[in-house]
């Protein structure tokens, strides 16, 4: 089969799952090329749409999955006449009302089919009014040899820790960690962003420590800025949890590199990771907007060291059964060919 992926990593922090599904599915047997807006000064997104265009026209792809909504766009376009399928994953959803709101519901309208991250993604699209039957949950996948429980630990002291990694903005809910800090005591909150990720908003950083300083838990938030590829599994190891309680459908990728290193993981009911952790076993369901509720888990569960060991280790048992890249690549080949054996009926019916 020959598949286009089209990717826009300005956009959105996708590159290391398109990497390896592209790697996947080329291991499969299948040809592979990857169309990357690399950076959208210098490529446009009309050049990047008439350079697809062109590509396609000149060889017709079997199948076209855009990953992001600029990618989804473009690659909507530039399929136009050669009957190839176009397979739509959004890596995370805009906010109601506004213009990438509109083109990701003209997308899930027009594709042939969206690959939704988890549950509650397609739950939202379905509220879009994306046609429930055009979506399939297909989770991203995790590297397990780069990811891993044993190996190096980052340095830490007697306090338990809480991680928060993502851009420093306010859509990444950090704030509302910070907010219950002081009925969490003796721990610290270390907040990172893993390299190769912009911080949205530059004055984010000084509201937070303001912010810590306000509630009296300055000198137990630490923002360190950005980690490297080497230095984020042992980041993750060090921490008694990882919390993922962002405002919007983000932080799925992050808790599954967490469990894959054996660290539990605290995320919002319902949101995006919500789907991958299971309640009691491999971390906790929280409600954010709830502070003193939120306060209380957290204690309750860095209270219980066994707990915290318990769901590290099982966490790290569902993801290398769930979210290895062997099984998603495995699932996405099967979709593939689905789409493309369905696209295939039609031109059939008219060459009769």
């Amino acid at each position: 089969m020959r598949i286009a992926m089209v990717s826009d990593p300005t956009v959105s922090d996708q590159d290391p799952q398109v990497t390896r599904l592209a790697a996947g599915l080329t291991g499969a047997g299948h040809r592979v090329t990857v169309y990357t807006r690399s950076d959208r000064e210098t490529l446009p997104m009309g050049e990047f749409t008439e350079f697809l265009a062109g590509r396609f026209r000149q060889r017709p792809p079997d199948l076209v999955h855009a990953h992001c909504w600029t990618a989804g766009l473009a690659a909507l376009t530039a399929t136009g006449g050669t009957g190839a399928p176009l397979v739509q994953t959004y890596h995370g959803l805009g906010e109601a009302g506004g213009d990438r709101h509109t083109i990701e519901r003209l997308l899930g309208r027009r594709v042939s089919l969206v690959l939704a991250g988890a549950n509650e993604e397609r739950d939202r699209l379905v509220r879009m009014g994306v046609p429930r039957g055009r979506i399939t949950v297909l989770p991203n996948g995790i590297d397990l040899r780069r990811f891993h429980p044993d190996g190096e630990v980052a340095a830490r002291g007697a306090r338990h820790r809480l991680l928060g990694l993502g851009q420093v903005c306010a859509a990444s809910g950090f704030d509302r960690i910070i907010e219950v800090l002081s009925a969490v005591p003796e721990t610290e909150l270390v907040l990172a962003t893993p390299a190769g990720r912009s911080t949205v908003d530059d004055g984010e950083p000084h509201r937070l420590r303001e912010l810590a300083k306000a509630h009296g838990v300055a000198d137990r938030v630490h923002l360190r800025g950005a980690v490297n590829a080497r230095e984020l599994p042992a980041l993750l190891r060090s921490a008694d949890a990882l919390m993922c309680l962002p405002r919007n459908a983000s932080g799925g990728s992050q808790a599954l590199a967490a469990m894959a290193c054996g660290t539990a993981v605290i995320t919002a009911a319902g949101g995006a990771a919500a789907d991958t952790v299971v309640h009691g076993v491999t971390g906790l369901h929280v409600r954010p907007e709830d502070p003193r509720a939120l306060a209380k888990a957290l204690r309750a569960f860095l209270a219980d060291p066994a707990m915290v060991e318990a769901c590290g280790v099982a966490g790290r048992d569902r993801v290398s059964a769930r979210y290895s890249w062997d099984r998603v690549v495995a699932d996405t080949d099967r979709v593939y060919a689905r789409i493309v054996a369905a696209a295939a009926i039609p031109r059939q019916r008219r060459g009769r």
